[in-house]
């Protein structure tokens, strides 16, 4: 129920109270990996193996300490808070308003995947750490991505919440012609999957592919989201 309250008090802020966490992003990924180049000689040699378990493992850990700290100092309120400024932060449900600048179709399929949905199945998922290990991937995979490793831990990541979006596009759109090729969608590649999320957003749309008829469906589809996410948190309540 946690889970529940607190993507609900976020997306709230950034629709309605407009407070969103973009212009507090900074690229911490760079700063962090060139660290740990000084610290590690050897980090970006090979195929990325070692810089996937350098880079990754610490920050996770630190993120589980502290909110396993804070759980047990703070109890739930202070879990809760914590969490709900991680959440904040990593997602970004603004990208879902009209504007009036012209964005291509593509564009945004990715950009509400990449700041909505992946995270927020993640979250959902894995609670916190599931949220700060989707986070971190994403930005260390996005200044590396010549390493294969990398790449293969995104695609991994990405796997389940692109299928499970992609049976969303099918029911917030054009089911008849989106489910066929979803399907086959389940034995495509693991690396390069968010292509995926661009087709299957394309084929729910048909011919309308403006950025009002694209924020429709990616609004819808965010519905739906929220809807079963508040289901399944009320049940496990009850």
């Amino acid at each position: 129920m946690i889970s529940v309250l607190v993507i609900a008090i976020c997306f709230a802020v950034q629709w309605m109270a407009r407070w969103s966490s973009a212009s507090y992003q900074f690229p911490w990924a760079k700063h962090y990996i060139d660290r740990m180049q000084k610290i590690f000689a050897g980090l970006m040699q090979g195929h990325g193996l070692f810089a996937v378990f350098t880079l990754v493992l610490p920050m996770l850990i630190a993120v589980s300490l502290v909110f396993t700290i804070i759980y047990h100092w703070l109890g739930y309120a202070g879990y809760a808070l914590v969490s709900a400024i991680l959440f904040w932060y990593c997602t970004d449900v603004g990208v879902l308003r009209h504007t009036s600048h012209a964005h291509m179709s593509n564009d945004l399929f990715l950009i509400a995947y990449q700041k909505i949905f992946a995270p927020l199945l993640w979250y959902v998922v894995l609670g916190p750490v599931g949220l700060a290990l989707y986070y971190l991937v994403t930005n260390l995979y996005a200044q590396l991505p010549e390493k294969h490793y990398f790449a293969l831990m995104q695609g991994a990541m990405d796997w389940i919440p692109i299928r499970v979006l992609g049976i969303t596009f099918a029911l917030a759109g054009n089911f008849s012609t989106v489910f066929p090729q979803w399907v086959r969608e389940w034995v495509g590649p693991i690396i390069g999957n968010q292509k995926i999320v661009v087709a299957l957003g394309k084929l729910a749309l048909g011919e309308d592919h403006t950025e009002r008829h694209v924020l429709g469906l990616l609004q819808r589809s965010l519905i739906i989201w929220l809807a079963l996410v508040v289901l399944v948190g009320v049940s496990g309540w009850i």
